[in-house]
């Protein structure tokens, strides 16, 4: 679990959760009965362990592998007061999750196979980027496009080379 936006008070804050079989923390701090339906917006109470409630909150559930990190993914849309916040991620804390090291959702998604070493770059280099143009290029490493023609360039070698190889065979 980490907080997805930036630290310190506004009106929205948004915490993500990923792991493997995420549904029964979903009904757990929603206190539903069902499962969730995937990639649909729930405008749900959130509360802790104790039944405590925390926030109205929109919670959506991503199941791996199609999702970012390529596991199960819960993101929740809450207000963005300090105390929101860390009820909530304690509530989930409580439930057995543990804290995301910096960068780890990415790691998760390059582990997965859901984005190569590039893409990963990219999406801090588009969370730091300062002018359109930073965007622009960070966006089209985000996309896979130079990790594409790097691997159009890498299949040519691999060509090229066997050629060489079996040119020497003979």
């Amino acid at each position: 679990v980490a907080l997805a936006t930036p630290p310190g008070i506004g009106a929205i804050a948004v915490i993500r959760v990923s792991g493997k079989n995420l549904k029964p923390l979903f009904k757990q701090i929603t206190d539903k009965k069902t499962d969730p339906v995937p990639r649909y917006v729930y405008y749900e109470t959130i509360s802790d362990s104790e039944k405590n409630q925390i926030d109205n909150c929109l919670i959506t559930y991503f199941p791996g592998p199609k999702s970012f990190t390529g596991e199960d993914v819960i993101e929740i849309s809450c207000h963005g007061g300090e105390a929101v916040k860390k009820s909530i991620v304690n509530a989930a804390l409580d439930s057995g999750v543990r804290l995301a090291e910096p960068g780890e959702f990415s790691f998760r998604s390059f582990l997965n196979g859901k984005i190569d070493l590039l893409q990963a770059e990219a999406v801090s280099a588009l969370i730091s980027s300062k002018s359109s143009l930073s965007k622009e290029i960070s966006l089209t490493h985000l996309e896979g496009k130079v990790s594409k023609m790097l691997q159009n360039i890498k299949i040519k070698m691999i060509n090229l080379l066997s050629i060489i190889e079996n040119e020497l065979n003979f």
